[in-house]
């Protein structure tokens, strides 16, 4: 019969992915079988093997994702993690400096990604349960590596807890009694942040505040002693707290920080012979057995050098983690995840994750040229979109607020659970907050998920009660566009990160521009571009503007996905442009039982991108949003990829001056 190594190997493989138990007790170790794995993929591989892994997890002490997966930034980690179902919890009480990378930083409910401890590279970290000192330490904690380019060094050693408890229990059973009744935790912590230590978080960061009895209070409340010491640092002992606990596989496991303090937790405030002791008599560790835990956690030790895209869900529970010194001569970007308990992702559907650690979903209803919006908005929802793409130019968008808040009110969502979307138009780049204000009256709304600012073009002021929506035209009389020179795409992006700042929007973007302008714009945001819409479609697939959104943490929205087909009736396209009528696109569809929509819309979620096609129509609705329950394999994507021309249908350079009598052009 077969071993449960095996069986849990053969539990957790697919086709996309192989996976094999390193040894008799782990961990269990993922690869890609073949093609390029990324998170898109991954999303849907966690979806369908969630419940798989953390209990892999909790048997082996940890999985680790290595060798060749395409995530290129904390917020594509985010969005596979948030497909895992574990259930977010701030990082309060660590010793650690960290920074948040993705999400808010009051966590409720998207989990925070953070960087790892960012003690000097020459130091090691060792041995430790993450936040095992603190009440209510995480259930997992989460590693992903995002850049490695050191020459040696740098790893995340892991050990399993429960079979060091085996081993103490047997060798060191006086010891392993006593640690039954708990341990006390002692260090001093500095007023401010201290980089150059492995334990320098202030106790202002500590505690999430600012002054002494503002403290004096979270620790009270936590079960803390203080004193207060020269230079404000504060000597913080620990309530009592366990040092052995059962894990989740059941068995009994050393779980602690002791050895963590008792080799670590020195810098210029602290003794490392005096950060812990034994609750039921407060005297202090035996130094032979705890030298002797050190010396079995480095000969049962895994670890593996971190490369691009690796990451690591641990339970630590059952196990512990450590990190080796590095060289610094290269940049080693690691993070960290934690959670406490289980829930399951509200979105069902694989979503993308922006900087904020708001999660957009990776199809939704564009309300361009969309008839009868009201009915439409609503049966989309009705289907199972959430995701709602508007526009002030659109023109429709009081029946679109309509047929959300229809929805809503028969109970089909929360308004919480929607994404919606909506754009500053070309006249109000001098008056975001009136523009904002006027969409969020007329959908109904109190907020939006996203503004983009619609084009890189700054046309004259045309007042609401003069013309709503403005259009292109500033004066009906004299057909033709009228810019306004006083005002700079600066200008405007500093008016739209004061209306995410005050609540407006809880994200904001951009949308037609290209990778000199983004890059102008990471330079000078102080609140970063979270997404770029443009159009792509595989006659126009724009693969080197993907590749830097991606690897600056810009989410990617692709308009016309179905190429030409809202063109034909504006003369902008022929007939014979249509890619849903191209051999490729219907023999793909003919093999996979699809339609040559499906396919084009598959191929855009697959390679990464927001997906927002209309329909009025109920079936076409439900058709669009279909597309989780088959894949493209790495052929099929390239095939696609090779139909690109560099066709571009929304091209101001070319319609403003057919149509307005304005020479517009913006992409060359």
């Amino acid at each position: 019969g077969r071993t449960s190594s095996e069986a849990m190997a053969e539990e957790l493989g697919t086709s996309l992915i192989g996976a094999e138990v390193v040894g008799e007790t782990g961990p269990v170790v993922l690869r890609p079988a073949g093609g390029p794995v990324n998170f898109v993929l991954l999303q849907e591989y966690v979806v369908s093997h969630g419940s798989a892994l953390l209990k892999a997890a909790s048997a082996y002490g940890a999985v680790v994702f290595r060798g060749g997966f395409d995530i290129r930034s904390g917020e594509e980690w985010h969005a596979v993690l948030s497909q895992l179902g574990v259930a977010p919890m701030e990082y309060v009480g660590g010793a650690a400096v960290r920074k948040l990378i993705v999400g808010r930083d009051a966590p409720s409910e998207s989990l925070q990604i953070v960087t790892t401890n960012e003690s000097p590279p020459s130091e090691p970290i060792p041995f430790h349960h993450e936040l095992a000192q603190t009440p209510n330490p995480p259930d997992h904690i989460c590693f992903y590596c995002q850049a490695n380019s050191t020459s040696e060094g740098g790893a995340t050693p892991i050990a399993r807890g429960d079979l060091l408890m085996r081993y103490l229990t047997e060798t060191h059973p006086d010891f392993a009694l006593k640690l039954e009744a708990g341990v006390r935790y002692v260090k001093v912590a500095p007023a401010v942040d201290d980089p150059s230590s492995a334990l320098g978080r202030s106790w202002r960061s500590m505690f999430g505040c600012s002054e002494k009895d503002e403290a004096e209070l979270v620790m009270k409340q936590q079960g803390y002693e203080w004193e207060w010491l020269d230079n404000d640092d504060c000597r913080i002992t620990s309530p009592v707290l366990e040092a052995t606990r059962v894990c989740s596989n059941g068995s009994k496991a050393f779980f602690n920080q002791i050895v963590a303090a008792f080799t670590g937790w020195i810098d210029s405030r602290n003794d490392p012979s005096k950060a812990v002791v034994f609750a039921s008599d407060g005297e202090l560790m035996p130094a032979e057995a705890l030298r002797d835990v050190c010396r079995w956690l480095e000969a049962h030790k895994f670890q593996f050098r971190w490369e691009p895209g690796d990451f690591m869900i641990l339970d630590n529970t059952v196990a512990c983690h450590s990190r080796e010194p590095f060289a610094k001569d290269g940049a080693r970007v690691v993070y960290a995840a934690i959670s406490r308990g289980v829930r399951r992702s509200p979105l069902k559907l694989p979503a993308v994750t922006l900087r904020s650690g708001d999660r957009m979903p990776m199809v939704g209803l564009g309300c361009w040229k969309l008839g009868n919006s009201a009915d439409a908005v609503y049966e989309a929802i009705k289907a199972g979109y959430r995701l709602i793409d508007s526009a002030c130019d659109y023109g429709n968008e009081i029946e679109t607020g309509k047929g959300i808040r229809r929805a809503i009110d028969e109970g089909l969502c929360k308004r919480e659970d929607l994404f919606v979307v909506s754009k500053l138009w070309n006249t109000f780049h001098a008056h975001v907050d009136e523009a904002i204000r006027k969409t969020l009256d007329d959908l109904g709304l109190d907020y939006l998920d996203l503004y983009l600012i619609h084009f890189p073009i700054a046309q004259k002021y045309v007042p609401i009660a003069t013309r709503y929506p403005p259009e292109w035209i500033y004066d009906p009389a004299h057909p033709r566009m009228e810019f306004d020179d006083s005002v700079t795409y600066q200008d405007t992006w500093t008016a739209m990160e004061s209306v995410c700042e005050r609540g407006l929007a809880r994200n904001v973007g951009v949308c037609n521009v290209g990778t000199s302008h983004l890059r102008q714009m990471l330079a000078y945001a102080r609140i970063k571009p979270a997404v770029l819409q443009v159009e792509m479609h595989p006659y126009l697939t724009q693969a080197k503007l993907l590749r830097f959104a991606r690897e600056n943490s810009i989410q990617t929205m692709a308009f016309s996905n179905l190429a030409s087909a809202s063109y034909v009736e504006l003369g902008m396209a022929a007939e014979s442009d249509s890619l849903l009528k191209h051999p490729l696109i219907t023999a793909i569809a003919s093999d996979l039982s699809k339609t040559p929509a499906q396919i084009l819309l598959r191929w855009g979620v697959q390679r990464g991108t927001v997906v927002i096609p209309k329909s009025s129509k109920p079936h076409r609705l439900k058709e669009n949003i279909l597309l989780f329950d088959f894949a493209l394999s790495a052929d099929q994507m390239s095939q696609i990829d090779n139909l690109n021309q560099n066709r571009r249908f929304n091209d101001p350079g070319h319609f403003c001056e057919l149509a307005f009598n304005t020479f517009c052009p913006i992409y060359e």
